[in-house]
Formats: C-alpha cells, structure tokens, sequence
C-alpha cells in the first residue's frame, strides 16, 4: 500500500473574523484530506475568537489556539510547535487556496529532494479573487548552495501560504524569528537562512494560491513594509549578506542626504510614516524601484492603491 503523507495545516489569524471562514473552506474543499489545521488566534479583539469557536466544531480536523499577540512568526511557531505531521504547510487567514492546492504539491515532493517547495499564485488587488491579470512569478527552479544565496538576497522568491516545509528542517533553523521590528518579513528571513544553510528549495511554476490585497488596507501599508524588509536585508546571512547591507546603507543614505534628513534608517521610517505617499517624489520613486527589485507582490500592490 503506498503511503499518504500527513500534512499539518498552520494558520496565523488576527481581527480576520470576516475573512478566515472562506480561508477554511478552501483548505476543507481539497481532494487531499489527510490534514490538520492548526488555527493560531494571535489576540484578536474583533469577533474572530467567537467565529474560530464555532469553525472548530464543524471539523474534527481543526483545532483553535490562542496566544497574546506577538505577531505572524510567533503565532507560526506556535502552531508549528503543535502539529502533529512530517509536513507543515503555511497560509494566512486572508488567503485561499484551490481544491487542487495540496495534492498538486504533494504528488511533486513525492518526486523531489527537495526540504521546501512553493508555488506560483494569484495577486488579487481589490478582493477580485477571480482576478488572474497579477502573478507572483514563481518558476520551476531549485535554490541551493551559493548560487540559491544569491539570488536569495535579490529577491523574496517565496508566497508563505504556497509553502510545504519538511518538519525537522524547519525545526533545526529554528523556525520564524520573532523579532518585532521585522514582523511582515520575518518569513523572507527564514527561506533565505534554509538556504544558506544547506537546504534545498524548490519553486513550482503552476498557480496554487489566491492572495489578497485589501481595499480596506491603508494606503501606508506598503511603505511601512519598506522597513522591516530592509532590516531583514541588513540581516542576511554569509558572504552575499554581507555586501547587501553595505549596498543599502549606502543607497539608504544616499537617499536620506537628499531629503536632509538625518542619517539613519529610523529617521527614514518615521518620514514616511506620518506622510505615506504624499512625500518626497524621490523618495516613493526609491520604495516603488526597490519593490520592483526585491517584492513583487509588493511593487503590484503598492502600483494599485497609487493608481487608486
């Protein structure tokens, strides 16, 4: 008899009442069923513990924790911390995935060495899930050794809710770190640590997921994000790391200098926060180019809500 995987579904939720009942139902219309989901409430204040409550009772393959709130990569590793599966696979609470999502991306890791695979997916700009015009780009490509590294640091490669993730490999690096100032970006750190660490990730080109961008979002967020993702930049590992933080805090200042303002990447952050969007032309010209180069799903975002 051929073994079928078991897989532990590992869902980060916060003040995402409205949205995480259709999150669930796409993990529940999968033809693969031999799963879990572990739904980790992250503090919410809204209606979303009441709603998780009563999601729990129409599964027996879902279980609700709760914990105060620390954030995505805590509430992963918590929930990480309570599967029970060889396989972990992540999805936020806005996200869907479609009925073929997992037996997809199980049958190609049945077949591949790989510690890590993703997939391709679908941005879909003002809850238009039917929307099919933004993808994230991902090919059919493995990341390994020095040359994964590199191209690493370039570019976040990887849609958290696409990922399957070996257990053992998640837990020798660590898991997520839970360092508040890089929250929003702390998943980008990890996929680039697997790979310096050895570990062998693998992107699949075919769409399997559906991710939102809110039309309630501020119009901020995207440049909030700049920072976090440059802190995470600054903190890469090896050789690569190293040049990469030297190239940004050059290009940080460079751009600080002609805004007069001083020196640091603080000063910067507190600038855009209080004005986002409506500041320097040369400065949101900076962010759009940086997006463009390092986060897709960002650059197509950020594009949207200007247009809008």
């Amino acid at each position: 008899m051929e073994h079928v995987p078991f897989v532990s579904i590992v869902i980060p939720v916060f003040n995402s009442g409205h949205l995480i009942g259709e999150t669930i139902d796409s993990v529940l219309s999968q033809t693969f069923t031999n799963f879990e989901i572990i739904i980790v409430d992250d503090g919410s204040t809204d209606e979303t513990p009441d709603i998780l409550i009563a999601l729990k009772k129409t599964d027996s393959r879902i279980s609700v924790y709760q914990q105060l709130n620390g954030r995505q990569g805590k509430a992963r590793n918590f929930g990480v911390s309570k599967a029970k599966a060889n396989l972990i696979a992540f999805l936020d609470a806005d996200d869907l995935w479609p009925p073929n999502k997992l037996i997809y991306q199980l049958e190609v890791m049945k077949n591949s060495s790989a510690d890590l695979t993703f997939t391709n997916g679908y941005i879909c700009l003002n809850n238009q899930m039917e929307l099919r015009d933004h993808l994230f780009g991902v090919k059919d490509e493995f990341f390994f050794a020095d040359e994964g590294v590199r191209l690493f640091h370039i570019q976040n490669r990887v849609p958290t809710s696409t990922v399957i993730v070996k257990r053992e490999v998640f837990d020798l690096v660590g898991g997520f770190p839970e360092t508040l100032n890089i929250q929003n970006c702390e998943d980008y750190y990890l996929w680039t640590k697997l790979v310096n660490s050895g570990f062998l990730l693998q992107g699949i080109s075919k769409p399997l997921l559906y991710y939102r961008v809110h039309p309630e979002s501020s119009t901020g967020q995207e440049i909030k994000l700049l920072f976090p993702l440059v802190r995470v930049l600054m903190q890469m590992p090896g050789v690569h790391g190293i040049e990469l933080k030297a190239h940004l805090e050059e290009k940080f200042i460079r751009l600080l200098t002609v805004l007069n303002e001083t020196k640091s990447l603080r000063a910067l952050e507190e600038l855009a926060i209080d004005v986002p969007l409506k500041i320097h032309g040369l400065f949101k010209g900076t962010v759009i180019g940086f997006f463009w180069k390092v986060s897709k799903r960002l650059y197509i975002s950020m594009i949207w809500r200007l247009k809008k």
